[in-house]
């Protein structure tokens, strides 16, 4: 199965000629209290009454079907009714659903926050097959008008717990770990679902790429993890 990973169109024909389309959230709300998205967890079930704002649009922003949410922190996504029906037609990972107002103009808009509560890195990475290396924080070359980190040394992976770890040791240091290519596990079964890192986001199968394209859900971007299951 190819996978993708999910991003936001930059294609101000679809999102319309702004760097974002969000620009806040409207009426009183409390941006650091218990109950805010705020304290949406890295991962895990939330487990207390998740309040949203209503968001708010630019004016110059188009609406499309996945929504560029400033306030996500990547942990969740803003999507339509049309694109959340789609979605429950397929095989997704775990799955928690809020009703949120988006405000364009004097439009006022009913959209999903989606929220995964797995983080699915510790198995579907083939974490053995994948290449590492530890690089500088702020020292890079320049390759072809790419901007790449300085390697020190290659490093070898076996789990997520060993990369944590490799990531805690070298924290206070001017080096970090650098993903070079991930390699996915054969025949991940979700058509939807999401990781923490070193490849962070959410993820789909072909299969829901493809269903995404034919029904002209807007506002999606895909990028082939290069490496995948085949």
């Amino acid at each position: 199965m190819e996978i993708f990973k999910i991003n936001y169109s930059v294609d101000p024909k679809i999102i319309g000629y702004v760097n974002q389309q969000m620009e806040s959230y409207v009426g009183d709300y409390e941006y650091w209290g218990k109950n805010s998205f705020t304290q949406i967890p890295l991962s895990g079930k939330i487990e207390f009454e998740l309040k949203f704002p209503t968001f708010k649009l630019y004016s110059a922003a188009k609406r499309t079907d996945l929504l560029q949410n400033t306030y996500s922190m990547g942990r969740t996504l803003l999507l339509s009714p049309k694109a959340k029906e789609l979605l429950e037609h397929q095989y997704l990972d775990s799955t928690q659903w809020y009703e949120v107002k988006v405000l364009h103009n004097v439009r006022r808009m009913n959209y999903y926050i989606l929220y995964m509560p797995n983080d699915r890195q510790s198995e579907l990475i083939n974490w053995s097959a994948s290449s590492f290396a530890i690089v500088h924080r702020r020292e890079f070359n320049y390759e072809g008008g790419v901007m790449r980190p300085i390697e020190v040394a290659s490093l070898s992976l076996n789990s997520f717990e060993e990369y944590l770890s490799e990531m805690r040791s070298l924290r206070d240091t001017e080096h970090k770990v650098h993903l070079k290519k991930a390699i996915l596990v054969e025949n991940i079964k979700f058509d939807l679902f999401r990781m923490r890192g070193p490849l962070l986001g959410f993820f789909c199968s072909n299969r829901l790429k493809t269903a995404i394209e034919e029904a002209g859900l807007t506002g999606f971007r895909f990028e082939p993890v290069h490496g995948g299951s085949a």
